[in-house]
């Protein structure tokens, strides 16, 4: 049951991705297709990559892999949008597979509301019953989130852990942006599994505004490297532009690579065989432009 709680960890950690961008508010580059972005963390000991396979509607696979764990996921979602907030409904699946063991757990994350979008303070909240399947054993358990219209206590979290007969075996509480604690149900400890570090805490609370709410973490991972593939996202010029402060000219960039995206989208939508090769080689000085290798 242990490895049942560790594999709701991942789930926590996965919401506290949404508490970490609290600060961060301001809509980001909307990926373009075939747009990847690979991750490299020998220091750490895992891998990553991502591709936006389809834009409309628009989903994004990710695959990673650590020598103790696999993790995948296809992140697509609805949406509804209303005058006061914005709610974003996950669709896709998240998955990890723990090495070790050959287990295989899978969830939805939860929905994800973005509120006082026109007026006010932004400020967002998650809501739903999250269910972890493991796939090798059949075993479930829930983790719930209350939205902030049923309590202040919003970004408090509770769940459960049941067996194959569906019997609470394991009790879980925490908080989805600092911690995360269980309990066997016949026992009155609670046991530590995931706390934020404290200098990561404090630095949210002093300065949260600094770096316009980027953590460290964050503001490397748009830092050139050698060996990636042409369409990362690192080469997008209108990503680099407004990473120099040129906000004009990264606004024009970003126009003129949708408009390129557009054309390809397009060029594809009406291949004519007959004139197969003359269109190839307008779709591959358009697919080089939009990996920003033509400047």
């Amino acid at each position: 049951y242990q490895r049942r709680v560790r594999a709701d960890v991942f789930d926590s950690v996965q919401c506290y991705t949404y508490a970490c961008v609290s600060r961060r508010y301001s809509k980001p580059f909307n990926p373009l297709l075939a747009e990847t972005f690979e991750l490299v963390r020998e220091d750490k000991g895992y891998a990553c990559i991502a591709e936006q396979v389809c834009h409309h509607p628009p989903v994004t696979c990710l695959h990673a892999e650590h020598d103790r764990w696999a993790f995948w996921q296809e992140y697509k979602m609805d949406s509804k949008f209303r005058p006061t907030y914005f709610k974003v409904v996950p669709t896709g699946s998240v998955h990890v597979k723990i090495r070790h063991t050959g287990e295989h757990f899978s969830w939805i994350k939860p929905t994800t509301t973005i509120h006082n979008i026109i007026l006010g303070q932004l400020w967002n909240d998650q809501e739903g019953t999250i269910t972890i399947t493991n796939h090798s054993t059949g075993q479930k358990a829930c983790l719930y989130f209350q939205p902030y219209k049923i309590t202040k206590h919003f970004t408090k979290i509770k769940g459960e852990v049941f067996d194959l007969d569906g019997n609470v075996v394991i009790q879980i509480k925490g908080d989805w942006t600092s911690h995360f604690k269980y309990k066997h149900v016949d026992s009155e400890t609670w046991n530590d599994v995931w706390t934020l570090e404290t200098d990561i805490l404090e630095e949210k609370k002093q300065t949260p505004n600094r770096y316009w709410g980027f953590s460290p973490f964050s503001l490397q991972l748009n830092e050139q490297e050698e060996g990636i593939a042409p369409t990362d996202s690192r080469f997008r010029p209108d990503q680099r532009e407004l990473e120099h402060g040129k906000v004009d000219e990264a606004a024009e960039e970003k126009l003129r690579l949708e408009e390129l995206q557009r054309t390809r989208r397009k060029c594809n939508k009406n291949a004519n065989p007959q004139k197969r090769g003359k269109q190839k080689k307008v779709a591959q000085k358009i697919s080089l432009q939009i990996s920003g290798i033509f400047r």
